[in-house]
């Protein structure tokens, strides 16, 4: 009797240790990785970018409407052996290249290639939306600047007070002496630090935002430094304008002509310091279509297409906007130059044919139709510095708000201002009417930025800087 109880404890302390055994074998397996949904993803789109059914993937997420997705929505990803946390989406900033960003991201780089199906690392540019996954206790990394051809290792890890070995790792590399001159390293950080940048640390940040590039957008590039430096650069063959804004910060607003073929255009940045050393940095960054419309072909006056009358024309634009005030006039977003109830006729950006010609025109603004009143109001705070009856434009006025950004007003019935009245936003400048090449009354108001006509909206919907 006392065998058979003996031998019934062995029994039940057996089950008892493999029912443990078993239950922190599952508790010690990762969970799925989920997948943030980004705006446009649908499930179709996230199986193929993850390279699993769609099936699975609507299996492993039951509580979700597959037909419903929302940007934010967090989407379990099934079949991803050996990850887990959170896969976000990020725009890749400036300077960084696959490497660099595995490293700056402390992640392995077979892990990034094999989430984003990477097959070549020019791939990866500023600007390409890449997925970084993130753990729940995510760790930071710094960069220390590049390793120059007179420095090594042990000499930048005394300087810092950190173990080479320290470095080494942290640049996924198991021996300090494989890291060459010219590459960045990096330094576990307590905190989340701004990306690198390949001018590091004459140049603290160098930003471009947002990211990536749109069409007929409105971009900021912004460069802090530390110390006083001379700063030039050109984004797609288009000198940037920089201007102070704050101690040791410089700010340049660029417009993307709507037209420029979407791809990879260059950007590069120079900057001179005060004992006459001369920096560089040269890097292509995505441009993305704007997937602008076409208008129904219009008929218009010929002579309002004729080029011995556009051209002319369009100089003359051209050199006024040309002329930069280094002061920034505005301040916050701009206001509606119309009256509400407001109704858009033509949005910005839209391929347009006149009198059957090709697809070759596009919107260089919005149109605002009779909807309230005739009151054209400016958008912003400037200075006028043109009035005149032209024949494309009509009766136009031009309004400089400072650091190369104007506004054009066109097509109107009457204008109240003068060249050199200051205006404030929201202040009466003219009549809605339709003059020039128009096929009704309207207001056409654009925003030219550094010499480029970019969609108002944008300027509606956020401040710059």
């Amino acid at each position: 009797m006392i065998i058979k109880k003996l031998s019934l404890f062995f029994l039940i302390s057996l089950l008892l240790l493999f029912s443990v055994s078993t239950v922190s074998a599952q508790d010690q397996t990762p969970s799925a990785p989920v997948y943030i949904v980004q705006s446009g993803d649908t499930m179709y789109t996230i199986a193929l970018r993850f390279n699993i059914s769609l099936n699975d993937l609507i299996t492993a997420n039951p509580s979700i409407n597959p037909d419903v997705l929302q940007a934010g929505m967090e989407i379990v990803i099934p079949g991803l052996n050996g990850v887990s946390g959170i896969l976000n989406t990020e725009s890749i900033p400036l300077g960084l290249g696959l490497d660099d960003l595995a490293r700056f991201r402390n992640v392995p780089k077979d892990l990034l290639i094999k989430l984003n199906k990477i097959t070549s690392p020019a791939e990866v540019y500023a600007g390409s939306n890449l997925i970084i996954p993130q753990e729940e206790q995510p760790s930071y990394m710094a960069g220390l600047g590049k390793l120059s051809p007179q420095h090594s290792l042990l000499q930048v890890a005394a300087e810092k007070s950190l173990n080479p070995w320290t470095i080494a790792l942290a640049h996924q590399q198991n021996n300090p002496q494989i890291i060459l001159s010219g590459e960045m390293l990096y330094s576990p950080s307590k905190e989340e630090v701004p990306p690198p940048n390949p001018l590091m640390p004459v140049v603290q940040s160098v930003v471009l935002s947002p990211l990536p590039l749109v069409q007929g957008r409105t971009v900021v590039v912004t460069v802090s430094t530390s110390q006083p430096v001379e700063i030039s650069g050109a984004l797609n063959g288009r000198s940037l304008q920089f201007f102070p804004n704050g101690e040791n910060e410089v700010v340049a607003i660029q417009g993307i002509h709507a037209m420029t073929e979407p791809g990879l255009i260059p950007f590069g940045i120079q900057v001179q310091t005060s004992d006459g050393n001369v920096l560089r940095f040269q890097q292509d960054i995505l441009l993305m279509s704007g997937y602008y419309p076409q208008d129904p072909p219009l008929s218009v006056d010929p002579a309002t297409i004729a080029p011995e009358n556009t051209k002319p024309e369009d100089d003359l634009i051209r050199e006024i906007v040309s002329k930069v005030t280094p002061q920034k006039l505005w301040q916050g977003m701009f206001t509606l130059p119309v009256d509400e109830p407001v109704c858009i006729r033509s949005g910005y950006g839209n391929r347009r044919s006149y009198n059957g010609s090709p697809y070759t025109y596009f919107h260089t603004g919005l149109d605002y139709g009779v909807c309230a009143n005739l009151n054209i109001r400016a958008p912003a705070a400037g200075v006028v510095v043109y009035t005149g009856d032209l024949t494309v434009r009509g009766k136009s006025t031009i309004i400089d708000h400072g650091w190369g950004i104007f506004s054009g007003i066109w097509h109107q019935q009457e204008i109240l201002v003068k060249v050199g009245d200051k205006v404030e936003p929201g202040q009466l400048i003219g009549l809605i009417g339709g003059t020039g090449r128009v096929t009704g009354p309207h207001l056409h108001w654009e925003v030219w930025a550094n010499g480029v006509q970019v969609n108002p909206q944008q300027w509606l919907e956020q401040s710059f800087p």
